[in-house]
């Protein structure tokens, strides 16, 4: 057995490393020249020079990463949440291949121990790191006029972190990390499934919510989009906007509906609870945070006490899952909405303009918890109701319709064999 990573398998890493960043290079860079083309087109009438473009370009990176940038006299560092999340998706793509690419390594020893494997691993993810992270410091600070604050680089930091940690479960599970070794593998795929229906059943628990925002709120929306000259124009283009935010926003409609509200610059907070006067800008989705509420509406905490409580119960077999899997179960997938919530929450705070925008967004600390707070009461609920489903059956039936055996009462070809289906 050798005690040190054979030098050919660390070079070829370290070299795939290098490779998969040229690649995420190749697409991010292009992609924020021409939206720094298109946006230096339609300023062509203030005249700007031709510099503006790489500027505002590593300014779209350092954003879209989310840095603080500064440039036409306003502080921008609420990043376009959309963008924010398919650069995410690259990365953690490109770290599950370079984790893969390890794995399948054809080594000269029969036996390798994990940590040597690790050793391995460690230099080719610290190796990606560096080789994203100091190109985008670097053209970020000296071209993009972007500025190292601590909510900037936890971001930053997070962004990394969260991309490289789930590119290595997805390519090795969680059997190779050390501090999660003694975590059941089907407790774990029962949490993350569970957190999966979590995640699509916040999307549509936010959709609800901003719909029914609409429709109370219609007037006043309608009302601030006369004051520009082409209201169809504007109604277009902002839409666009809203949509490259649309993450940021659907997560904000979560805060709101559980109490923690949006943060609107020192004028307040809008919350399911409590309404704020603080000027916004003329967007559909910021006036329906002035709105004058009903007072039934305080009762937006349900939603997502009914949506863990539904994610947990509906469907025969993945209620069974959360039986068996249990209190563990439950609560890898409340760290895993916490963890992505505080994640979204830090990405979906921070400044983008004048007015109510200077410091608008989520408390970023603090809304994930009670987000999460709010559903885990769900999901304990509806774990306490199969229990009790479960001593209410009988005694070869499990409340779910399945025996002891994993049958089916009500479908008898299962407890058939071969001679009597012939």
């Amino acid at each position: 057995m050798q005690t040190s990573p054979h030098p050919h398998t660390l070079r070829r890493t370290i070299v795939n490393a290098l490779i998969e960043v040229v690649k995420i290079d190749l697409i991010v860079v292009p992609a924020v020249f021409v939206a720094a083309i298109v946006f230096w087109i339609i300023g062509l009438g203030s005249q700007l020079p031709y510099s503006a473009v790489p500027e505002w370009a590593f300014a779209l990176w350092a954003a879209i990463s989310g840095l603080s940038v500064t440039t036409l006299g306003f502080d921008f560092s609420l990043a376009p949440s959309l963008v924010t999340l398919g650069l995410w998706l690259l990365v953690a793509a490109a770290v599950k291949r370079l984790v893969t690419g390890v794995a399948a390594a054809d080594w000269d020893d029969d036996e390798v121990e994990l940590g040597q494997w690790w050793t391995i691993v460690g230099a080719g993810l610290g190796t990606f790191t560096v080789a994203y992270a100091a190109p985008l410091l670097a053209l970020a600070l000296a071209v993009g006029q972007a500025t190292m604050t601590p909510l900037g680089f936890l971001r930053l930091f997070l962004f990394l972190v969260t991309a490289l940690f789930v590119g290595c479960v997805r390519a090795r599970g969680v059997g190779d990390f050390p501090g999660l070794r003694l975590l059941d593998d089907r407790t774990w795929d029962v949490g993350v499934r569970l957190a999966r229906r979590l995640v699509w059943g916040a999307l549509a628990a936010a959709v609800i919510i901003l719909v029914v925002g609409f429709v109370l709120g219609w007037e006043q929306v309608t009302d601030s989009m006369q004051v520009y000259s082409s209201p169809v124009a504007a109604g277009i283009g902002l839409l666009i906007v809203q949509v490259l935010f649309a993450p940021g926003i659907l997560f904000s409609a979560l805060s709101w509906s559980a109490g923690t509200g949006v943060v609107l610059g020192g004028a307040g907070t809008s919350s399911a609870f409590s309404a704020t006067a603080s000027p916004v800008p003329d967007v559909p989705a910021l006036q329906l945070l002035t709105v004058d509420y009903p007072a039934w509406t305080a009762i937006a905490p349900v939603l997502l006490i009914l949506l863990g409580l539904l994610c947990t119960i509906l469907g025969r077999f993945r209620a069974r899952e959360v039986a068996e899997s249990s209190w563990p179960g439950i609560g890898i997938a409340a760290g895993i909405v916490f963890v992505g919530g505080e994640a979204l929450g830090l990405f979906s705070f921070g400044a983008l303009g004048p007015l109510g925008l200077a410091d608008f967004g989520p408390p970023a600390l603090t809304s994930a918890l009670v987000i999460t707070a709010w559903i885990g009461v769900g999901m304990l609920v509806g774990l306490l109701l199969i229990r009790l489903a479960n001593l209410q059956a009988g005694p070869g039936d499990d409340g779910l319709g399945v025996d002891v055996d994993g049958e089916y009462f009500g479908d008898s070809t299962v407890a058939l064999d071969d001679d009597e289906v012939r």
